[in-house]
């Protein structure tokens, strides 16, 4: 009975195998049927192509243009910068401003480093803590030493 069993589990998982192949060869055997049905009919196929590579030519011949529209325009913008460019360069005010920016820097990085050791030395010159602790130590000193007149006027 349980080898029955087995056997009738195994026969069903072969079928279900065997469906799934089916289903799978049925759709293999439409695809390649649509298949065989484009490449039979060889004059549309061959009019797709030729319309394809039309159009491909066509949209070449339009992005050639403008690339060179383009490269043309850059061209023509390039040689307005470096004119500009060179008239700049030759302006008594723009070379002034270049000398005035390049003291202005250089006096910001001194203005910083300045800040920088001024903030230095006011940590290091602070005071405060330091005699903050010496007056508590003081009091401390002075409560003891009350602590201990007192201590002696009673006995």
């Amino acid at each position: 009975s349980q080898r029955l069993q087995l056997d009738l589990q195994k026969m069903e998982l072969l079928e279900s195998k065997m469906t799934e192949e089916q289903h799978s060869l049925k759709c293999k055997i439409k695809e390649m049927t649509t298949d065989l049905e484009t490449y039979n009919n060889l004059p549309a196929l061959k009019s797709s192509g030729e319309e394809k590579k039309k159009k491909l030519h066509h949209e070449r011949t339009v992005l050639s243009t403008f690339r060179n529209a383009f490269k043309k325009t850059m061209e023509n913008l390039n040689i307005e910068y470096e004119t500009l460019k060179a008239q700049l360069q030759e302006n008594e005010t723009h070379s002034q401003l270049t000398n005035l920016e390049r003291k202005w820097q250089h006096h910001e990085q001194n203005n910083f480093v300045m800040k920088e050791f001024i903030a230095t030395k006011s940590q290091e010159s602070d005071y405060q803590p330091i005699r903050k602790n010496v007056s508590k130590q003081i009091a401390d000193y002075n409560k003891t030493i009350v602590d201990a007149l007192h201590n002696m006027n009673r006995n």
